[in-house]
C-alpha cells in the first residue's frame, strides 16, 4: 500500500526526536485537593484503540492497529501521559499505566514527568518577556551582559556576534560537549540521580571539564549562519538571566511563567517539596530499568530542567496560541508571539522541520504551522505539537526512554481521530 506524505513526514520525524533534554526542578506546593483528570471519553478511546503500529525503524505496519496499553506493553512503558487541545481548550488529559515499572500506583493527569528539552520553549518564552521589558536586547552580543562566563571570541565571533536570537534558536555556532549524546550511549559525570543535587556548575561545564571528556563550549561557525541544535545554547541563557537580574533561574521561571499560567504540578527545582515530589513519575532507560533513585539529574535549569504535567504544558501552549490570535494580557505580546513562532534559521535536512523558531520547532501545512518541540533523556521523552492559527494541539509524556516511537504512533493517532492537518 502506497503510504501517504502526511505519514511519512510523522515517520520520519523519528530521526530528529533524538534532542537530548537535561533535568532539574523547582519548589512550589500543590493545592490542597487535586482535580480529577480532564476526560472527553468518546475521543480518548478512539485514541487509545487506534494507534497505527510502527516497526522498530519508524515504518509503518498499515492494516495493523493496536491499543494504547498494547504498545505500552510492546514497548516496555510503564505510563504515559496525554493532555488534547481543541478549539483553544484543554479538551482531555488522562494518565495511563503505572508510574514506577512493576508497582501499582497509577499514572494520573496530576503525574509529573520529566519534559526534556520540551523546557526550552517555556524558558525561550520567558527569556522574551525580558526583552519585551527592555532588560535583554535580542541582537545584541550576550557578553555585553554575561558576567559569569563569557562566550570565547575567535574568528567567527569577530565577523558575527552570539546574540540572544541567536541562542534562542540555536544558530550561534557553537558546539559543546553536553549535547551529542544520546539515551542508548553511557551517562557523563555529571549527572547525579534520585535527590542528589549536582556539584558542577554550568559554568565549570561551559569552561570544560577534560577529565570527564567534556570538551569546552567554542563558536565553530558564524553565528546566524547556521542551524545547530547544542543545549549550550540555553545554558549561556541561563548564566544570561541569571547574571541580568541576579536571580536564579530556576526561580525566575517559577515567577514569571508557572505561577502566572496557574502551572501548579510544575516545577524547574533540583529538590521539590516532598508532596510535589511524590506525584513524579519514575524514569526507565531504555531496557526497562528504573533509573537509579527514581530519576538523573543534570545541572541544567534552561535547558531541560523542567518536570510538569501535559495538562499544564497545555495551560502554556493555550496561552501562546490566545497571544498569536491577537489576545492582549497573556505571557507574551501578540507580536512576540509571532515572532517566536516565526522562521528564524531554516533546518535543511530535516522531513519536518522547515525552520527553528525562537524555543520552537516550525512546519508549514495548509493550514497554517505545526509548531512542536520534543524532548528527550535516558529516562524519559515528552512531544508538544500545536496549530496557532487552529487552536489545536497535544502533548505526549512518557517515563521511559524507550517511548520514542510511541509517542508518534499517538500522535498519529490523535491526529486522525481530530482531523489534525499534517501537510
Amino acid at each position: 500500500m502506497k503510504i501517504p506524505r502526511f505519514a511519512l513526514l510523522i515517520f520520519l520525524v523519528v530521526g530528529i526526536l533524538a534532542g537530548i533534554g537535561y533535568l532539574l526542578i523547582k519548589r512550589i506546593s500543590p493545592p490542597a485537593s487535586l482535580p480529577a483528570d480532564s476526560l472527553d471519553e468518546e475521543f480518548s478511546a478512539r485514541v487509545e484503540n487506534s494507534l497505527v503500529m510502527l516497526d522498530e525503524n519508524g515504518q509503518p505496519q498499515w492494516g495493523k492497529t493496536a491499543t494504547l496499553a498494547e504498545r505500552m506493553e510492546a514497548f516496555q512503558v510503564p505510563g504515559v501521559s496525554i493532555a488534547v487541545i481543541d478549539e483553544y481548550k484543554l479538551h482531555w488529559a488522562k494518565g495511563y499505566g503505572t508510574r514506577t515499572a512493576g508497582e501499582n500506583e497509577p499514572v494520573t493527569a496530576q503525574t509529573l514527568f520529566n519534559s526534556g528539552s520540551v523546557a526550552k520553549s517555556l524558558s525561550a518564552a520567558a527569556a522574551l518577556t525580558l526583552v519585551e521589558q527592555g532588560l535583554l536586547k535580542l541582537d545584541e552580543d550576550v557578553n555585553s551582559d554575561l558576567v559569569s562566563w563569557r562566550v570565547p571570541e575567535n574568528e567567527y565571533t569577530r565577523v558575527e556576534k552570539v546574540t540572544l536570537r541567536r541562542l534562542l534558536s540555536h544558530s550561534a555556532g557553537l558546539k559543546d560537549g553536553l549535547t551529542e549524546l544520546g539515551s542508548d550511549d553511557p551517562m557523563p559525570a555529571y549527572i547525579t540521580f534520585g535527590n542528589e543535587l549536582p556539584s558542577v556548575t554550568l559554568a565549570q561545564l561551559l569552561e570544560g571539564m577534560p577529565e570527564d571528556d567534556i570538551e569546552p563550549t567554542r563558536v565553530v561557525n558564524v553565528p546566524g549562519s547556521s542551524y545547530r541544535y547544542t543545549n549550550a545554547d540555553y545554558a549561556i541563557l541561563e548564566l544570561l538571566v541569571e547574571d541580568r537580574l541576579g536571580t536564579p533561574f530556576e526561580a525566575f521561571m517559577q515567577a514569571r511563567v508557572l505561577d502566572r499560567l496557574g502551572m501548579a504540578f510544575s516545577t524547574y527545582h533540583h529538590a521539590p517539596p516532598e508532596n510535589l515530589r511524590a506525584l513524579f513519575a519514575s524514569e526507565h532507560t531504555l531496557d526497562g530499568k528504573l533509573v537509579q533513585g527514581g530519576r538523573a539529574i543534570f545541572p541544567f535549569h534552561a535547558a531541560g530542567s523542567l518536570w510538569a504535567t501535559p495538562g499544564d504544558l497545555a495551560l502554556f501552549i493555550i496561552d501562546l496560541i490566545q497571544a498569536y490570535q491577537g489576545e492582549g494580557g497573556h505571557l507574551l505580546s501578540p507580536s512576540m508571539a509571532k515572532e517566536m513562532m516565526s522562521s528564524q534559521i531554516e533546518i535543511s535536512d530535516s522531513p519536518l522541520s522547515e525552520a527553528y523558531g525562537l524555543g520552537v520547532e516550525l512546519k508549514s501545512t495548509s493550514q497554517g504551522p505545526i509548531v512542536w518541540h520534543s524532548g528527550g533523556t535516558w529516562g524519559s521523552c515528552s512531544l508538544i505539537w500545536f496549530y496557532p492559527q487552529l487552536g489545536k494541539g497535544l502533548v505526549v509524556m512518557v517515563n521511559s526512554a524507550s517511548g520514542s516511537l510511541l509517542r508518534l504512533e499517538i500522535l498519529l493517532s490523535i491526529a486522525t481521530v481530530y482531523g489534525w492537518p499534517l501537510d
